[in-house]
Parts: C-alpha cells; sequence; structure tokens
C-alpha cells in the first residue's frame, strides 16, 4: 500500500512540474519534467516484474536503470549546452579565441577651390609598453634602451628603465609613452618588435590622427576650430565649415575583428578579418581660390596694421554665381572668434547710396540724368540738418554725380518723392530683411524695423546708409545683383562635398536665384556710374591702369546706442567690382576705427581693392591683354634696380630667375608687348639678352 502511495505521489508531483515547466515557458524544465514522467512510468512497470525474476537478474535490471537514469542527465545536460544555452558559450568561445580593435576614420579633407588641401587628418602614432608582459621577455633594458635610442627622446634612460621594472614588480600593464611618431618612426619601432620577437602586445603602437592645416592664417577665419563633444571624447566642429558641415566631416570607427588560436599569439591563417566599417568623413571642396586668398589676406593684413584699425575685413565674391572666392578678417582683440563678415550688424554708409540710386532708376522715379540742385550742402528735416561731408559741394547734381561725389543731401532729396513703404521695398528686394542663408554657421539676421514704425527722419537716413543696419555678405549680395543683370544670388562657401573612397560627388552647390531686384537695363546703367566713381569720383584710388574697376566709397559713423554716434570713429569702406565690362569679381573692403587723420574710405579701403585687382592681374591670364598699357609709380618700385626700371630699355635685359612683379616692373612705361606664360619665377625669355628692341617689339616670357 505505501508503494502505491509513493508512486502515485511521484507521478503527481512530475505532471505538476511539467504543468509550472509549461506556465513558466521554460523549455529545459518541460523537456526534464517529460523525460522523467517517462521513466518513472517505465520503472514502476518493470518493478511488478522483478518479483518473478531471479535475485542476480533482479538487480542487473535495476543496476541498468540506474546506469539509464544517469544517461539521461547526461543527454539532458548535452541538450541544456548545445540547445538551450548555445548563444552563451559561443560567445565565450568567440572571447577566448576573437578579439576587437578599434580604428577611427579620419575627418574629411577640406580642399580650396584649386584642388589643394587646406585642412587634413595625419596619422601619428603613440607607443604603450606593457612593463610585465616586457619583464617576461627578460629583455626590458636592452628593449627599452633600443627605443629611446631610435627615437632619440631626451630621457635618462637609468631612471626611465627603473621606472618600467619597478612598474613590472607590480604587474602594471600600462605605460604611455607620449610621442607623436611619423609613418617613418613607427616602421623603425615595428622593426624593434619584430627584431625581439614580441607577440603578446609587449609593445603596442597606438593610432591617432592629427588635424592639420595650410597656410592656418589665411584660412582659420574660413574653416573653423574643432573642440571635444560633451563627453570629452571626440572632437566636433565648433565654428566655421568644420561646423557647418560636421556631420559630412565626421569620421565613423572601423571595428577590425580577428581570430586567434587559444594562446591568443597567433592569426588563425584562414580567419577573414571581419570589418563593421563605417567610412573616413566626405572631403568638402571649397569656392575659395588660393592665389586670391593669399592677395586679399596680405592687402588687408598690410592695412590693417598701418592704419592701427580694430577690426579689418574683406570678401570676394563672383556676382554671377554667389560662389564666395576669397575673405579675410583681422582683429585686435585676440579673444574675438567670430567672423564679421557673416556676424557683424554695421550702418554701411555710403556704400549703401548705389541700391537706393537702382531702385528708385528701376522704378522710374529718376533717370541717371536727373538734376538735383542741394543748394549750400545742407538740407533741414524734421528738426535735423543733414550736410555734405565737403564742404566745398554745393549747387546742381546730376544723379550720376551725386555718387561720384557721394552726396548725402543730394540722396535725401532723391528720395523726398518715394514713399516710406517703397523704400522698404528696396531693402526686402535687395535680401537686406534675411539672412542670405549661406553655408556658414552663426549667420546674423540684422534687426530691421518695418516702415510702419518708421519715424520721419528715418528714410532720408536710409538713403545714404545711416539709420540702418546690415551684415557685410548681405551687402556683397545686393551689390552684385546691381552689376550682374540684376539677379540677387545665394552665397556660398562649399563647392562640393565628395566621397574620398571613391570620388562620388554626394552633393553639389549650384547658383541660386533668390530675387531679381532691377533690370538688365538698370544694372548696365549702374555699371556706367559706378565705374565713373572710380574714373573721376571717390574711389579713384582703387583704379588700375590699363583695366576698368567700377565702385563706391563709404564713410559711416558708428552709432553709440541712443546718444547718438561716435565723433572721431569711422567705418571706412569700399565695394568694388571688375571688370567693369562682364564682372568676374566684386569685393567689399571694411576698416572698423582706423587710427589715420583722414578717415575716410577712398584713401583707406579703396587702395586695398585696387591693389588686389592689380595683383590679381598679373597672376592670370588677364595680364597678357592690356599689360603694355600698365604704367607702375615710383613709390610702388621697391627691391628692385632702379636703374633699369627708370629709364626706357632699347635691348634685351636678362630676366632669368626674376619674378613676374619684377619683369613688370622693368618694362613699366615701356611700349613692348608682353606675353606671359606661367608662374613663378622666369626660366625663358625671347628675345636674347642684348637684341636691339623696337618700338611695340614683343616680348615672350615662360615663367616656371
Amino acid at each position: 500500500m505505501n508503494i502505491k502511495l509513493l508512486k502515485i505521489l511521484l507521478i503527481i508531483l512530475n505532471i505538476l512540474f511539467l504543468i509550472c515547466s509549461i506556465i513558466l515557458k521554460n523549455h529545459l524544465y518541460i523537456v526534464t519534467s517529460i523525460f522523467f514522467l517517462i521513466y518513472i512510468l517505465w520503472i514502476f512497470r518493470k518493478w511488478k516484474k522483478l518479483g518473478k525474476k531471479k535475485r542476480f537478474t533482479a538487480r542487473a535490471l535495476a543496476s541498468c536503470d540506474i546506469i539509464f537514469f544517469f544517461i539521461m542527465i547526461f543527454f539532458l545536460r548535452i541538450y541544456k549546452v548545445q540547445i538551450i544555452d548555445n548563444g552563451k558559450y559561443q560567445r565565450l568561445i568567440r572571447k577566448q579565441v576573437e578579439g576587437f580593435s578599434l580604428l577611427k576614420g579620419k575627418r574629411g579633407t577640406i580642399y580650396n577651390k584649386n584642388g589643394r588641401e587646406i585642412v587634413y587628418d595625419i596619422s601619428v602614432y603613440d607607443i604603450i609598453i606593457d612593463p610585465y608582459m616586457l619583464s617576461l621577455t627578460n629583455q626590458l633594458p636592452e628593449i627599452t634602451t633600443e627605443i629611446l635610442n631610435t627615437l632619440s627622446l631626451k630621457r635618462n634612460k637609468k631612471e626611465f628603465i627603473n621606472h618600467l621594472t619597478k612598474e613590472s614588480q607590480r604587474k602594471k600593464r600600462y605605460n604611455l609613452l607620449d610621442v607623436n611618431l611619423n609613418l617613418e618612426e613607427k616602421k623603425k619601432i615595428e622593426e624593434i618588435i619584430k627584431k625581439y620577437g614580441l607577440r603578446n602586445n609587449e609593445i603596442i603602437l597606438k593610432e591617432e590622427n592629427e588635424r592639420t592645416y595650410y597656410r592656418k592664417e589665411i584660412y582659420e577665419n574660413i574653416v573653423g576650430v574643432l573642440g571635444f563633444d560633451l563627453d570629452g571624447e571626440n572632437l566636433i566642429g565648433v565654428s566655421g565649415i568644420e561646423k557647418e558641415y560636421e556631420s559630412y566631416l565626421k569620421p565613423k570607427n572601423m571595428k577590425i575583428k580577428r581570430s586567434f588560436i587559444k594562446n591568443r599569439k597567433f592569426t588563425i591563417p584562414t580567419a577573414r578579418k571581419t570589418l563593421d566599417i563605417s567610412s573616413d568623413g566626405k572631403d568638402l571642396y571649397l569656392t575659395i581660390e588660393d592665389d586670391l586668398q593669399y592677395i586679399l589676406n596680405d592687402e588687408i593684413k598690410k592695412q590693417f596694421e598701418k592704419t592701427d584699425s580694430e577690426e579689418a575685413y574683406g570678401i570676394i565674391v563672383d556676382p554671377n554665381t554667389g560662389a564666395v572666392l576669397a575673405l579675410s578678417s583681422f582683429h585686435k582683440n585676440p579673444r574675438i572668434v567670430r567672423n564679421p563678415l557673416f556676424q557683424n550688424q554695421v550702418e554701411p554708409g555710403s556704400i549703401f547710396k548705389p541700391i537706393i540710386v537702382a531702385g528708385a532708376l528701376n522704378d522710374g522715379y529718376i533717370t541717371e540724368n536727373s538734376i538735383f540742385d542741394i543748394g549750400d550742402g545742407r538740407i533741414k528735416k524734421y528738426g535735423h540738418t543733414i550736410k555734405e561731408a565737403t564742404r566745398s559741394l554745393k549747387g546742381e547734381l546730376t544723379v550720376k554725380q551725386i555718387l561720384e561725389k557721394s552726396s548725402n543731401v543730394g540722396m535725401v532729396m532723391l528720395t523726398d518723392n518715394i514713399e516710406d513703404s517703397k523704400i522698404e521695398e528696396y531693402l526686402n528686394d535687395f535680401g537686406f530683411y534675411d539672412k542670405t542663408n549661406i553655408d556658414f554657421p552663426y549667420e546674423r539676421k540684422p534687426y530691421n524695423l518695418p516702415s510702419k514704425r518708421w519715424d520721419k527722419l528715418k528714410k532720408s537716413t536710409i538713403s545714404f546708409g545711416q539709420g540702418m543696419v546690415v551684415t557685410p555678405i548681405q551687402m556683397i549680395m545686393a551689390f552684385s545683383s546691381l552689376i550682374n543683370g540684376g539677379k540677387l544670388y545665394k552665397p556660398y562657401l562649399i563647392e562640393k562635398i565628395v566621397d574620398s573612397s571613391d570620388g562620388t560627388i554626394i552633393r553639389r552647390n549650384i547658383p541660386e536665384i533668390i530675387n531679381t531686384p532691377i533690370t538688365e537695363e538698370t544694372s548696365e546703367k549702374m555699371k556706367k556710374m559706378l565705374e565713373d566713381v572710380v574714373e573721376s569720383g571717390g574711389g579713384e584710388r582703387a583704379k588700375v591702369e590699363g583695366y576698368t574697376i567700377g565702385g563706391k566709397t563709404g564713410t559711416a559713423q558708428i552709432s553709440a546706442g541712443r546718444v547718438g554716434y561716435l565723433k572721431e570713429d569711422y567705418l571706412t569702406s569700399f565695394i568694388g567690382f571688375f571688370p567693369v565690362e562682364k564682372p568676374k569679381y566684386a569685393g567689399l573692403i571694411m576698416f572698423y576705427k582706423p587710427n589715420v587723420d583722414k578717415k575716410f574710405g577712398g584713401l583707406v579701403a579703396a587702395p586695398v581693392f585696387g591693389n588686389v585687382i592689380k595683383r590679381l592681374t598679373m597672376t592670370r591670364e588677364i595680364v597678357s591683354n592690356n599689360i603694355s598699357k600698365i604704367t607702375i609709380t615710383q613709390d610702388e618700385i621697391q627691391d628692385t634696380r632702379t636703374e633699369e626700371k627708370n629709364s626706357e630699355i632699347y635691348r634685351m635685359p636678362d630676366l632669368k630667375g626674376k619674378t613676374l612683379r619684377e619683369v613688370v616692373d622693368i618694362f613699366s612705361g615701356n611700349k613692348v608687348n608682353l606675353k606671359i606664360q606661367g608662374t613663378g619665377i622666369v626660366k625663358e625669355f625671347y628675345p636674347p639678352i642684348d637684341t636691339e628692341l623696337s618700338e611695340n617689339a614683343e616680348i615672350k616670357v615662360i615663367l616656371k
């Protein structure tokens, strides 16, 4: 009776265990309970027959049942390992025979328009020494000494070896040598590792990427700088192009998996490297032209230092596309990191006058020959007297003369018959009420009141560029629309984005017309009037012999807020274009608070633009077109042989080794036809030395 109860109890317990396993959805317990249930029923059935067997036979069968029980346990264990815990043991195996190394991709390279790398990553290497593993080779002093000698490190060898020995005794596993090795030095260390048969990571070469700059002083204000992210682990762009195109430039990590034999000393020959790849960052191509960038930066820097200005900045764009070709800025305060061309708000002064004239001309309020009598050069408006900057400016002026002589009173009279709302329309049409949306971070949107909130004097002051603010990039783009046929373009700094792995162009910026504020006919009239400003007006110092240049000077008072304007400080500027017939370059030059006696845009800023154009014509093909017409004044001739340059040349001089500027200086004032090829210094020339030169003789010069 007791045996029957035991059987029933075991069966009930097993069934309950099976039910619980099913509820818990535990696969192993379900299989185990089924096995035990079958085993128990089979055993109970056999026990009925054991009584009829001989004692020896019964014992043998019982032993078999016990063995079968353990076999069943063994198979259940195998089932658990192979089926239930398969993933766990696979991970343990991989951990023993597989290794991973993390390689960081390189940040994208930034090129200028000429294809020159201006910002790029280079690989540098540091050495990590494992003192404990190195001591096991019994060659720690010899290996350490050879490393220090190979790299010519200025360290006390004896002290460093003693330090590593102590570290090894404490079983320390990490010692960073803190050196930046180049590729050649890295190869030398790899030879040492190979020489001593170091295979257990006794010495590890850690690769890092270092951001490198070409001509940092002239490109940094464009490309920007890097800083660490919030986690302090990765470098990211914090300003400039690095910031604007962070999503394209940033690298992704490369995870390399290798399979080893159990002791991890050797890689399995048939094992493949598995790469969980993300590529290097994408490459950017700027619209910046290298030679023009250098020239603009150099000329602004010289004038910045000469005038002791607080700030100076300039920009040159292609007026027919909106592409930025060069830009430069200087500050007295080294802590200033903003780019003033996109982030400064300034009252533009007289360089704004052509905008109002173009709008009024386009809408028929005036013609280029409309006459305005400015009387004695003063006009009273709503209790305020507006006067000319030059006391001698009086009488009747045409619109053309108003621009040439930069008449404030003339501009006030010109806008008398134009409604405030129409002036506001001009501001909006030329893009002064919105950002330009150039691909540069933190562009500012100047604050301008709607015309309904203007006071009665507002329209008059806006006419000559005071009482409203613009950013320099807005100003140059609006001005470009005056001379390119009337199209307002969106400016851009990046020409294209390229996948460095295969050269695929991912994205390309194309010229985008935002608006058409004036007609092509009006644009032609504006070009002619602006050319006259340079030829015979306030912009004469921007003139370059033999070339046609147009532009406008500006001398703006600097606002002091509610108390009015600063009396002694000005923003001097020049905005211009070249050549007049088919403009290819439009530029804006500004000097903030120049410390000179005569603070006029025509004296401070205009010469910079002229010098930029002069140097540009000497480095490009346009040099050969009208080069015989160029004359260079005595003041400009420096560091060359004055005896050759100041007298007429009748016989061919030796030009070998001279620069293009020196060649032009030598023949300045002589009626010869120069044909220039290449850039650099003179390698060949024709005719030969001492050949008699006739009038209009052709001289060929090859530069390399």
